[in-house]
């Protein structure tokens, strides 16, 4: 072999090695920002569920003569329409203990647990869950009980 083919050999092997190295290279960033992307996700995520268990109670809110009051008015709980994605949202009466009864209009006061809203996904991959201690006011009643926001994000 005559020395510029020897050369010419060495600069291709030099080429394919550099060549190697820069795909593992790019695969390596691309799974970095992949990782990446994802926490950013969770972490949207975890903001939208303190966003909503912030301002959840002041749409159910409870009001007398005007005035706010800290408490979930339970008999707005029974006919909402909204539409927030792929969560679910439930409202646990804490305490005093009551029945575990079916909700609906006629025995609303009993329930220990309002489904508030329940879109899940059909393949469940991950899910977060943020709660929140709540004053639910049963204007039937006229009484005061104490509960738990739920707020369950699917993702």
């Amino acid at each position: 072999m005559k020395k510029g083919e020897i050369q010419m050999q060495e600069t291709i092997l030099v080429l394919f090695i550099f060549f190697i190295i820069l795909v593992m290279g790019l695969i390596f960033f691309y799974r970095y920002n992949l990782s990446s992307i994802e926490n950013y996700k969770v972490e949207l995520i975890e903001n939208e569920q303190y966003l909503l268990l912030s301002t959840l109670p002041n749409y159910l809110g409870y009001s007398y003569l005007g005035n706010n009051e800290n408490a979930i008015d339970t008999s707005k709980l029974l006919n909402l329409n909204l539409s927030l994605g792929f969560k679910k949202i439930t409202i646990e009466v804490v305490y005093p203990e009551v029945n575990d009864i079916e909700c609906n209009y006629n025995s609303y006061p009993g329930c220990k647990q309002f489904i508030v809203y329940d879109k899940a996904p059909i393949n469940i991959r991950n899910n977060i869950i943020k709660s929140i201690p709540v004053s639910l006011y049963y204007p039937l009643e006229d009484k005061y009980r104490s509960g738990l926001l739920i707020v369950e994000a699917y993702y």
